[in-house]
């Protein structure tokens, strides 16, 4: 069977045309795709409890057994008011956030837990509360090495806590590539 010159280049056409789809799609159809994970870009922790979207959610505290601050923000994405609940050691916060809206535990609804027994760097547990719903997280525990954390601190920062570190080939800038040794400014 003979084709004709339209149906040879018909089907050249297509072949090209499938050979092109695979070569697109062949590396996205069979690797990871970073952009579809989604994750807490900060240094707290999201959770989104119904409408209700905490984002960056984490503790500020000098030291275990002090007083730590809740940050963060809450946002309801719905419809209606919801009341909101903060708990963990025994103590809680209550606030309403209204229907559309964003509170922000650093600004508007301020949460210090005085004996916070979670030490900075570790994970603590928290009980988050949407109208009834409940959900335990994990919440991120910070201290004032992180100069944007310094004013959250419930008592002050200490600069103490960070005198003992100092820069160094490996720590300066970039790394050693940076390094000057001839620099006292190291």
């Amino acid at each position: 069977m003979k084709l004709a010159p339209s149906q040879v280049r018909r089907a050249a056409a297509a072949s090209l045309a499938a050979v092109a789809v695979i070569g697109v799609t062949g590396c996205s159809a069979i690797n990871y795709q970073a952009t579809t994970h989604q994750y807490s870009g900060s240094d707290g922790v999201r959770v989104d409890i119904d409408d209700v979207k905490f984002r960056h959610i984490a503790f500020v505290g000098a030291e275990e057994g002090g007083p730590a601050r809740a940050i963060g923000t809450v946002n309801n994405g719905g419809v209606e008011d919801v009341e909101v609940e903060i708990s963990t050691d025994g103590q809680s916060h209550s606030f309403t956030v209204p229907a559309g809206q964003a509170v922000s535990l650093e600004n508007d609804e301020e949460f210090i837990v005085e004996d916070f027994s979670g030490a900075p760097g570790s994970i603590h547990d928290v009980t988050l509360t949407v109208d009834g719903d409940t959900e335990d997280i994990g919440a991120t525990v910070l201290d004032g090495v992180l100069p944007e954390y310094r004013a959250l601190l419930p008592d002050g920062y200490d600069e103490a806590v960070v005198e003992h570190l100092e820069h160094g080939p490996d720590t300066w800038g970039s790394g050693a590539a940076h390094h000057d040794p001839d620099d006292d400014g190291h």
